[in-house]
């Protein structure tokens, strides 16, 4: 027994030993030895000078000159990266070679941002050309600025700064690093550490005067692998202000014109042709409710549809039988419809009946859609050039402007302010909510006069909501070391309002407001006549409110043509065929019997098998405070290529 626990033992201890090794053996290759793909683009510095002239506003200019050996099999160059993860701004970046007598010459750079896997966001500048360095010294020269903002944890008369980041790689050592900080007035003290993130290695500076200035100096200094210097710097106060660059508030302002542009361009030129109703006791001439229903609101919808019926049905070419709610029957009266009937009209009534005398309802589903497509395209045919076309085309123009606003604002701050090789793309996808807004807005205008105020309300509380969601992630996505989070939001407040006011651009064509004028002026009849008057008028013509009924169905308002007989008791209409019918009749038991047929024939009429369609109808790491390196602003690191 003791001898089996002994093997148990010495098995435990021998597995342990070796998972330990293999710990390790790993923490050391990682640590010194190089991987192979490290081994293609291994380098080091064998001259690291940085000079950082920091302004009171907390903007400085860093100019960093890198003497470069490459040491692996297939350098072609390296690459810096400058975190911005904070509301730092990166401005004015350029880069070149220093050859070896010492001039300034131009190299091949790049600049670009991207988020690293600790959802951290770097600049990166991308040096070299693509030939081969392995073996060669280079000596480059970087130079930006760089804006640090303010933060709580800093304090207002502090500024932390990684001179020198830690995340370079294993192979990237630096043989000597000189560092110049030149201070603005007020400097009070400062310290210095060295090592490795998080660490506490104090090291020494020298410090003088030069023309007024404060310049701190850290000299030849070795750092080996993801070393790096971290000066905090301490002032007196109100030595310090916080960086702020105007520039992005010209885009607001340019929009802000852009909206005093359309607004004269709309008083000039398309400012006219308003509705001016015209009283109406009857619908207009040659108007059936079917082309009445595309005018109102440049749409045609179900119940424009489905109103052709009772129009049919009021003038005695059909009768409708309503026996069965569910499944109302259509009888024809009329071999043809007459001539004076629109073509729509007849391409309708010869698809629903074709041979027969009857159809039921149940019968058109998933076959009649396809008339109603046709009968659509030849109503929009008949109504066609509502709207100005000039108007309509400087109207989308304007709302493509006011789409691109927020795309050209981020992008010109990146080729003018950053570098220009450095291009934002991104933010040009503002034009889709700016194209869905224009179109919200379009909606509204073109049922302006069939929507009612609550509906209305609706709309523009729906637009309004999708205004501040638009303002909202564009302030948050948008890059924040181009523009500040309050100057993303007035761009973004800026481009709404252009895209949404674009539409009073659109103006309707004479012809169009005439006919409107008398629709809208029948439609205030059907609202505002006095109900003592409507009763002197069904005496003269029982039949009377079903005439009006298939005109107020279309013009949205035929509940408050229903209510306004609510209490008067009346004859049925001759076309309709039901025993729940008989003699005189209450108002709202014809309505509910008409509202329910009205909404199985609309669904009937528009319903697609499910093979062809739906159904339906309708036209970085942040800042902490602490004496260790890391965790102030700037640092970064580089990588080979």
């Amino acid at each position: 027994m003791k001898k089996s626990y002994n093997k148990i033992l010495f098995a435990a201890t021998t597995i342990i030993l070796i998972v330990i090794c293999y710990f390790f053996t790993s923490s050391t290759v990682t640590a010194h030895g190089l991987t192979s793909e490290e081994k293609k683009y291994s380098f080091y510095f064998k001259n690291y000078d940085a000079v950082y002239d920091i302004e009171s506003n907390r903007k400085m200019t860093v100019t960093e000159t890198l003497t470069i050996e490459y040491t692996g099999t297939e350098n072609t160059g390296f690459i810096k990266t400058i975190p911005v993860n904070g509301g730092e701004m990166v401005k004015n970046v350029k880069a070149s070679e220093i050859s070896t007598e010492g001039k300034e010459i131009s190299v091949p750079y790049d600049v670009y941002t991207y988020q690293d896997d600790r959802l951290n966001n770097v600049f990166c500048v991308d040096i070299g050309s693509g030939t081969n360095k392995s073996g060669e010294t280079h000596t480059y020269k970087v130079k930006y600025d760089y804006c640090i903002p303010y933060t709580e944890e800093e304090g207002k008369n502090t500024i932390k700064l990684n001179v020198i980041g830690v995340d370079r790689l294993s192979y990237c050592h630096i043989q000597s690093a000189n560092v110049t900080i030149l201070l603005p007035d007020g400097y009070t003290d400062g310290k210095c550490f060295t090592g490795t993130l998080l660490s506490e290695n104090t090291a020494e500076f020298s410090t003088e005067t030069v023309d007024g200035r404060t310049i701190l100096k850290l000299t030849e200094k070795p750092l080996l692998y993801n070393e790096g210097v971290t000066f905090t710097l301490n002032f007196k106060d109100g030595a310090l202000t916080t960086y702020f660059d105007f520039t992005p508030f010209w885009f607001a302002i340019a929009g802000v014109a852009i909206l005093f542009v359309l607004l004269i361009i709309k008083l000039a030129l398309f400012n006219k042709n308003s509705i001016l109703p015209v009283v109406n006791f009857e619908a207009p001439e040659n108007l059936d409710p079917l082309l009445m229903g595309k005018l109102i609101d440049n749409m045609v919808n179900n119940e424009d549809i489905t109103s052709i019926l009772f129009y049919w049905a009021d003038k005695g070419y059909i009768k409708i039988n309503l026996e069965n709610k569910d499944d109302p029957v259509l009888i024809k009266t009329v071999r043809e419809l007459p001539d004076s009937c629109a073509n729509y009209e007849k391409v309708m009534f010869n698809a629903l009946f074709g041979t027969e005398d009857a159809v039921r309802t149940s019968n058109l589903t998933n076959r009649f859609y396809i008339t109603v497509s046709k009968i659509t395209a030849m109503v929009n045919a008949r109504a066609k050039h509502l709207y100005d076309g000039k108007s309509m085309g400087v109207s989308l123009i304007f709302a493509i402007i006011g789409g691109l606003l927020p795309g050209l604002a981020p992008f010109i701050l990146a080729i003018t302010n950053i570098s220009f090789t450095y291009a934002v793309f991104a933010p040009f996808i503002a034009i889709v909510p700016a194209l869905i807004i224009y179109g919200l807005c379009e909606t509204v205008k073109y049922n302006s006069l069939k929507f009612k105020t609550a509906k209305k309300a609706l709309y523009f509380g729906g637009i309004a909501l999708l205004c501040i969601a638009c303002i909202a992630v564009y302030t948050i996505l948008a890059p924040s070391w181009l523009m500040s989070y309050l100057q993303k939001a007035v761009i973004a407040t800026v481009s709404c309002l252009i895209s949404a006011c674009s539409v009073l651009l659109v103006c309707r064509t004479e012809e169009y407001t005439e006919k409107l004028n008398l629709i809208t002026g029948f439609k205030n009849f059907i609202t505002l006549t006095e109900k003592d008057k409507l009763e002197k008028m069904l005496e003269s013509d029982p039949m009377f409110f079903y005439h009006i009924l298939p005109y107020a169905q279309v013009l949205g308002v035929s509940d408050i043509w229903e209510d306004k007989f609510k209490d008067i008791t009346m004859e049925p209409p001759h076309w309709c065929v039901s025993s729940v019918i008989s003699g005189t009749i209450r108002v709202h038991i014809i309505n509910s019997l008409f509202k329910n047929a009205m909404s199985r024939m609309s669904s009937a009429m528009i319903t697609r098998p499910s093979s062809s369609g739906s159904s339906g109808f309708g036209g970085f790491g942040g800042f902490g405070g602490g004496g260790h390196v890391g965790g102030g602003h700037g640092g970064g690191g580089f990588r080979g290529r």
